[in-house]
């Protein structure tokens, strides 16, 4: 079976959940980064009641991005270009792009592009 890739992010404020042979931990992170806070309950019915009980009333912390602290990415202001040789010079220079689509339209009939 194949995954789909999940197109949200993960917000600041999710709590990790994981579990051995005894006991489910619960691992919030702290507002000002670090070291996460962990807890664990014990692995039977109330500690997981008590564990999810700690997921719901997790505060949902908001954060407003800005330019010194991005909250999950900013584009940066100019992005380096590729140049072209001059071959490739030559031949925008030559041709339009009407020409360039339908040589590689023909290419990829052709298989020799993708």
């Amino acid at each position: 079976m194949m995954g789909s890739l999940d197109r949200d992010c993960i917000p600041a404020y999710a709590v990790t959940m994981w579990t051995n042979d005894r006991e489910i931990f619960v691992a919030m992170p702290m507002t000002s980064g670090g070291t996460p806070f962990i807890i664990s309950f014990p692995l039977n019915e109330g500690g997981l009641t008590k564990a999810l009980e700690v997921l719901r009333k997790r505060p949902k912390e908001v954060i407003v991005p800005t330019a010194a602290q991005p909250a999950n990415y900013t584009k940066p202001v100019a992005q380096p270009q590729v140049r072209r040789s001059a071959f490739q010079e030559k031949l925008y220079n030559e041709t339009t792009p009407e020409q360039r689509t339908a040589a590689m339209d023909l290419l990829k009939k052709l298989g020799m592009v993708k």
